[in-house]
């Protein structure tokens, strides 16, 4: 597959393209902190019952705010680039997003809290002290679900307005304030320091966003409690969505949980080689992902189904060969790479080989995992969300049933396999629906055959003559 930039400069011209690159620099710049924790915390902690218990603990908050986070991010940009075309308050909207998301997961966090250590000692194989530490530091964590949703709520928010480059180069407070955080205190609060650190660092970046926009005079979000007619049926299009990610979210938690089934340390491993897998996936989908979708939306408003689904197809040509070319050399200096990165420190180099094999079969389903990202976005911009909930199910239910099949002859490869397969069932369902939504409709097909048809001979013959005598 033959990449062309010239092929996603028709999505809009030269401005794709300038967007996304700058946003993919600053991304990758912004990102670059937060990627890194990992690494780090990989060789100032190594692998042991307190890295399972964080990354555990962790990764509930991940699932919760990801639902929230991730679904408002994408959802909002449309709706507010509606409300632009037709001049309306967006800083109202906004407003509202914030209140209402903010009492909802309020309430949130007290239930999982108060479901987490009976849950927990149920589902895991922890030892009594790993089950106490993990709910600790889920306590501690918790404010990160309010400060992650309502930091993506403006970011959303800023992307609409296609002010990419805050919301790119933000994660690069929180990264440093996270790594400062766990340098100073790592001595005296142990795997703790990370936690706290997330919650600072989240804080600092949200305050960031928001002091940006109250100058900037975009929009003045005022918050609100009442369920307007624009806000419920902006949650009624994200629910359906937000139900999707509810049940892909649960993936990762149910790796985890499987893993631990697998001996000590199994959980860090498993983590440790997603975040390898993350490196790649996060520098595309930070740059050219956001781009996209505005893109998207504003020719969508503009032209229609078809350049939707014309769009589309560039963008697909593009993601798939880069995609292509990443994996082929990741695959290739794989081994290289889990050496530089985690062959140091406290982290047992036994283990390296293992992080190494599950990594490879967490990138033989990066392809589809891009893929399928291209035609997310465009089920979002039809705000068909009802799609995206329904292929989370089934790959939630697929990931329970092929994590059992293949953990037992692969260990903690078989659970990384059985994440790829199921990307590549998301990527043909998504790809299916896409094609079907965007079809022309009969009416749509009859008025263009009225346009198109052919003249009739014998009309043609009569007007010819007509024409030739008055001549």
């Amino acid at each position: 597959m033959k990449l062309n930039w010239k092929s996603i400069s028709g999505l809009r011209g030269r401005p794709l393209v300038r967007d996304t690159v700058s946003t993919t620099v600053l991304s990758t710049l912004g990102r670059a902190g937060g990627l890194l924790i990992p690494f780090f915390i990989a060789a100032w902690f190594g692998v042991s019952s307190g890295t399972d218990a964080f990354f555990f603990s962790y990764g509930i908050i991940l699932f919760a705010s990801g639902i929230f986070a991730s679904v408002i991010e994408c959802v909002i940009v449309p709706y507010i680039t509606e409300a632009r075309s037709k001049n309306d308050d967006a800083g109202r909207l906004v407003g509202n997003i914030l209140g209402v998301s903010g009492v909802a997961l309020l309430a949130l966090s007290v239930i999982v809290l108060a479901a987490a250590r009976p849950v927990l000692s149920v589902l895991t194989r922890f030892d009594a002290n790993t089950l106490d530490m993990a709910f600790r530091i889920l306590l501690e964590s918790m404010p990160l679900l309010i400060l992650i949703v309502w930091a993506s709520v403006l970011t959303g928010a800023l992307n609409a307005y296609k002010k990419f480059a805050l919301p790119a180069i933000s994660p690069v407070f929180r990264g440093v304030t996270v790594l400062g955080f766990i340098f100073l205190f790592k001595g005296t609060l142990g795997v703790h320091a990370i936690a706290c650190g997330y919650v600072a660092g989240e804080a600092l970046r949200l305050a960031v966003l928001a002091g940006v926009i109250w100058r900037g005079a975009l929009f003045r979000p005022r918050i609100s409690l009442r369920l307007s007619p624009s806000i419920r049926e902006f949650l009624k299009t994200a629910s359906f969505q937000m139900i999707g990610l509810a049940a892909l979210g649960t993936s990762p938690l149910i790796d985890k949980t499987m893993a631990s089934w697998l001996g000590k340390g199994s959980v860090s491993v498993l983590y440790y080689a997603e975040r390898l897998y993350m490196l790649p996936a996060a520098f595309v989908q930070s740059g050219l992902m956001v781009t996209l979708l505005t893109h998207f939306s504003e020719r969508y408003y503009e032209s229609g189904r078809e350049q939707l689904a014309a769009d589309i197809g560039k963008a697909v040509k593009l993601v798939g060969g880069g995609s292509l070319i990443i994996v082929f050399f990741l695959i290739l200096l794989h081994g290289p790479v889990v050496n530089l990165v985690y062959g140091r420190g406290a982290f047992d180099r036994a283990r390296l080989p293992g992080v190494g094999l599950v990594w490879i079969c967490l990138l033989l389903g990066f392809v589809p995992y891009m893929l399928g990202s291209v035609y997310v976005k465009g089920h979002v911009v039809l705000k068909n969300t009802r799609v995206l909930m329904k292929s989370a199910l089934y790959m939630c239910l697929l990931n329970v049933f092929f994590n059992y099949v293949l953990m037992k002859p692969f260990n903690i490869a078989g659970i990384a396999l059985s994440t790829s397969l199921c990307y590549v069932f998301s990527f043909i369902y998504v790809l299916i629906k896409f094609r079907y939504q965007t079809r022309p409709t009969y009416e749509e097909i009859r008025e263009k055959a009225r346009f198109e048809a052919p003249p009739n001979p014998a009309e043609y013959g009569k007007n010819h003559t007509q024409n030739y005598r008055e001549s």
